[in-house]
């Protein structure tokens, strides 16, 4: 095994270790990282296409409800990613500049981007090199468009591909200057429907690697990187095509076609290559070159008819509303770079062609909805029934991102502004133990465990004035007095669902192991809250949600993490209001220590009196 040194440093990072760290802000240190494989999916290929997956069929709208069901991810703490990994056998030099252009990735913010979370390598006793970028949940654009259920109207097609093209417009635009991975399967749709681009900004510097030899791809490499290294080919420099399509074949691939394709260099007129296919396969929901319909990579045949014989994807002759958007996929693929369109001559044509969907998917179906609510209600009571299920929908959706009273002002047009609360109270539970559950379960029994767990923790919230604002991995976020004010009564709303929740979570079965948590005692949990000001408001246009502010939220959560298992843990000033009620039974602790308020004293709510139990039967009826 390789021995590296485990903190590599350029002469500009030796300037000080303050500098030093900043630069490395990207660098994965390999005790944060862990790969998660699904033993179900198929080892020998090593899956990372995703498949939608309906989890619930009996529900009446199953497309809002699909995730992703993944062969494999990323655990960088406590955070879930995308990832690239690749064997390292020598270590990789990081210059000044290559230091500088990956601190400047990890840097980049914009809504249409899924976050760099940053690359591990160097590592003597972890010898990869692995990309990793956030997880996005709900399924990748290359999913929708092959999903046939799924009606990919004008309306989400116009949305998708303008997130799509101001993403790529931010990476061309800034420092980055290309994204090099580009496709339909890199385009990530988030529970919002945002369109978020994934692995972006760094196959040059894999490209660097593979050419000093530093790093090798796997034995396998699945069908997702074979095709977009397929369609690179003919994206890369293609006016010199007729000296060297040869070689450009025999590099990569060997003389038994058994080896995979490697990847190639990115650039912008390579994306714009790439828009072209994407964009094909929107408007005619299929491959471009039925690579969807194969189940191993593509065949070299295939790849030199591509080089040599300018192969393109077919298009049907007849005329139609998308026909110059068609065009401009032509353009695309040219075999002249410089003659290919840029992002701004491709969002003109979407505005064309898709001239009646304008705004964010979000607005999209707030105007339609808007728009069937007029014709619906002059009609007789059988279309009754279609605008309820139009308005449901909608609301739905809405609901997923925003609070109900919030969700009702905006579907009306009125925009809450920021606000601050004089008094609200802030709750964190935390599945305990979570680690061991992964590691004793496969990715998909972790999912359904925790959709299994939130789901019942919801179904406690739906009968109190509370609001769910969050859930982040095996942590669930809940507050009362945002954005209803309910008089002082939001710090009981809050305690009694405490008491509630771990009532569900002493009873709670693992549905595929049910004898786990009986002998085990696994799902115990751990929950803290914090009484105090606030302040709310709608953040974001594009992707809309409802956030909290304040040091009561970062004591809340400093309640839950210092807190034992299976306890509830509140502040002295929450402790104190809940004693004067005589509804509620609390112990002091000792003084605790928490991160950036010193020794505190804490409280642990214990239970309920039994007068205080009447009262909040009485104050309910």
């Amino acid at each position: 095994m390789p021995c590296w040194p485990l903190n590599y440093f350029s002469k500009e990072q030796n300037a000080g270790p303050n500098l030093a760290a900043q630069k490395m802000s990207w660098k994965v240190s390999k005790d944060e990282l862990k790969i998660i494989v699904n033993k179900n999916a198929n080892t020998s290929i090593q899956k990372m296409s995703r498949e939608l997956e309906n989890k619930n069929s009996k529900e009446e709208n199953p497309i809002i409800s699909k995730r992703r069901v993944f062969g494999s991810y990323a655990l960088v703490g406590t955070q879930r990613a995308e990832f690239l990994q690749f064997k390292q056998f020598t270590m990789i030099h990081l210059s000044p500049d290559v230091i500088d252009y990956l601190y400047t990735l990890k840097q980049l913010q914009n809504d249409n981007l899924a976050k760099f979370l940053g690359i591990q390598c160097n590592d003597d006793t972890m010898p990869t090199l692995t990309v990793l970028h956030t997880l996005v949940e709900r399924g990748t654009l290359e999913e929708f468009c092959l999903n046939q259920d799924f009606s990919m109207n004008e309306t989400f097609k116009s949305a998708f591909m303008r997130d799509m093209l101001r993403g790529l417009n931010y990476l061309h635009k800034g420092p980055i200057g290309y994204h090099g991975f580009l496709q339909a399967a890199t385009c990530l749709i988030d529970i919002n429907w945002v369109l978020k681009l994934s692995l972006y900004g760094v196959t040059n510097f894999i490209c660097d690697a593979l050419d000093n030899k530093n790093i090798q791809a796997p034995d396998f490499l699945d069908r997702t990187v074979s095709r977009t290294t397929t369609s690179q080919i003919q994206a890369r420099n293609l006016s010199k095509l007729n000296l060297n399509c040869a070689l450009l074949c025999s590099i990569r691939y060997d003389k038994t076609g058994e080896k995979p394709p490697r990847m190639v260099r990115g650039s912008q007129k390579g994306d714009m290559y790439s828009v072209g296919m994407i964009l094909y396969m929107m408007i005619e929901r299929d491959d471009p070159y039925m690579f969807s319909h194969e189940l191993g990579r593509p065949d070299q045949r295939l790849v030199k008819d591509i080089i040599v014989n300018n192969k393109l994807p077919r298009i049907a002759e007849e005329h139609n509303s998308e026909a110059l958007l068609l065009e401009k996929c032509k353009e695309c693929w040219s075999r002249k770079p410089e003659e290919r369109p840029d992002v701004r001559d491709i969002m003109d044509t979407i505005s064309i062609v898709y001239a009646s969907a304008k705004g964010s998917l979000v607005d999209q179906m707030m105007k339609i909805n808007e728009k069937y609510a007029a014709e619906l209600e002059d009609l007789v009571a059988i279309r009754t029934e279609e605008l309820a299920y139009a308005k449901e929908t909608t609301m739905k959706i809405l609901n997923e991102m925003l609070p109900q009273a919030v969700a009702e002002d905006l579907k009306n047009g009125i925009v809450q502004m920021p606000r601050s609360y004089e008094s609200a109270t802030v709750m964190f539970v935390q599945i305990c133990e979570f680690n061991v559950l992964m590691k004793k379960s496969t990715p998909d029994q972790v999912i359904a465990f925790l959709n299994d767990v939130f789901d019942q923790f919801d179904s406690v919230i739906k009968h109190h004035v509370a609001y769910k604002v969050e859930t982040t991995g095996e942590t669930y976020m809940v507050a009362s007095g945002v954005p209803e004010e309910n008089d002082g009564q939001h710090i009981f709303e809050i305690a009694e669902i405490a008491l509630e929740i771990r009532e569900v979570a002493a009873v709670y079965v693992l549905p595929h192991d049910p004898k786990y948590i009986v002998s085990c005692g696994f799902l115990r949990i751990r929950t803290g809250f914090h009484m105090g000001p606030i302040a709310a408001g709608v953040i974001g246009i594009k992707s809309p949600r409802y956030c909290l502010f304040g040091d009561t939220v970062n004591y809340a959560s400093r309640m839950q993490s210092t807190c034992a298992p299976n306890q509830i843990q509140t502040s002295e000033i929450t402790a104190k209001v809940l004693e004067n009620s005589k509804r509620y039974i609390l112990d002091d602790k000792k003084l605790v220590y928490v991160k950036g308020k010193g020794d505190i004293k804490c409280y642990l709510l214990t239970g309920r009196t039994y007068r205080g139990a009447k009262q909040v039967e009485e104050l309910q009826n």
